[in-house]
């Protein structure tokens, strides 16, 4: 058989072309060798040596994910922005809860009131639900250039007043009227709270007539020591005897207090003795066609005498604060005992009354 005259040449060609695929072949395994070295040598760095350590202790042979991913040594979890990303949407998602002070509210739902004592003491007492409950709204009162108002849809609906006794000297009620002022609590008299005695205020008959005279309303004051029904029937006749010749416009305010720093008649009382006796005051007053309104702090209100055996007369709040917390319907207000008006020297008590008393 006659073989190709390139024969030769073909099978060098061939025997060169073996060579340089074997060559290949065995470059290919060299690098696949390094690289499995170099795998073997830096396993821990590649795949998280502490990681695959605290997997290893965990008896688990799981590898984390994002340390194949990131190399990083630290879950979300881990990472404290994330988790409080992640409580922040929580709250997001989370319908609205009461707050602890909601939760612990001290009022119970409105069902009990603060009583701050003069002793300094306070509690939380329980609202007679059956009683005419203060309605003012707290947006409703406003205090301009210090004097108290109180407005309801933008009007205000509420009386200036002031009281005045022998220890505000002489008062020039026609300056009063013309600074603002809408009627007058004169203080007609007292009974002695150790003697017991009956005493008509120095300045009350120059009063009541000079005030009436400027164009004021005007109501009175009767301080009691009484310790019995007789005697508040007496008191009231000494106070109905000094008024046969006035048309009050506003009440006859019976004041009934503790003496401070002092003992009074009045000390050994109990709570149904001083209702009792407010009472007998009172109702000979309106039976005289005057108008009868109890006068007393929160304190006194709740704990000195029965508020809910006296609810049919009016009340006067005395509580010196922004806003007044009494639960109970009261007719006026006083909130201040130093109010600066023009023709009383010194300081005077100022209240606002929420009834006109004109048309009454």
């Amino acid at each position: 058989m006659r073989l190709d005259e390139n024969y030769e040449e073909q099978i060098r060609s061939s025997k060169g072309n073996s060579f340089v695929v074997i060559a290949f072949c065995c470059m290919a395994v060299f690098i696949v060798a390094v690289v499995g070295v170099v795998l073997l040598l830096n396993k821990d760095k590649i795949f998280g040596g502490e990681r695959g350590k605290t997997v290893t202790e965990g008896s688990s042979s799981e590898i984390s994910i994002d340390s194949l991913i990131s190399g990083s040594k630290l879950e979300s979890d881990d990472l404290d922005i994330w988790v409080d990303y992640m409580e922040e949407e929580d709250e997001k998602e989370k319908p609205s809860v009461s707050t602890e002070r909601e939760e612990n509210d001290p009022s119970e739902g409105g069902t009990k009131t603060l009583l701050e004592r003069r002793d300094g003491s306070s509690e939380w007492v329980k609202v007679n639900s059956y009683l005419p409950v203060n309605d003012y709204e707290n947006s409703g009162f406003a205090l301009l250039n210090d004097r108290m108002a109180y407005y309801e849809d933008g009007i205000k609906i509420s009386y200036q007043g002031i009281e005045v006794s022998k220890y505000q000297g002489y008062v020039d009620f026609n300056e009063v009227k013309r600074d603002g002022i809408d009627y007058v609590m004169i203080r007609l008299g007292q009974r002695g709270y150790t003697t017991g005695q009956l005493v008509l205020d120095d300045y009350f008959s120059d009063n009541i007539k000079r005030a009436t005279d400027a164009g004021l309303d005007v109501g009175v004051v009767w301080h009691s020591q009484a310790i019995t029904e007789e005697e508040a029937e007496e008191e009231a006749d000494f106070v109905l005897q000094y008024l046969q010749d006035w048309n009050l416009a506003y009440p006859v305010a019976f004041v009934m207090e503790h003496v401070e720093n002092d003992s009074a008649r009045i000390d050994a009382l109990t709570k149904e003795d001083k209702t009792r006796i407010a009472k007998a005051f009172l109702q000979k007053i309106d039976e005289a066609g005057y108008i009868g309104i109890i006068y007393g702090d929160k304190e006194w209100m709740f704990e000195d005498i029965n508020y809910a055996a006296l609810s049919n007369y009016g009340t006067w709040l005395n509580q010196i604060k922004d806003i007044p917390d009494y639960p109970y319907r009261f007719q006026m207000w006083r909130y201040t005992t130093v109010g600066d008006v023009e023709g009383v020297s010194g300081s005077v008590a100022m209240s606002i009354s929420f009834v006109d008393y004109t048309i009454k």
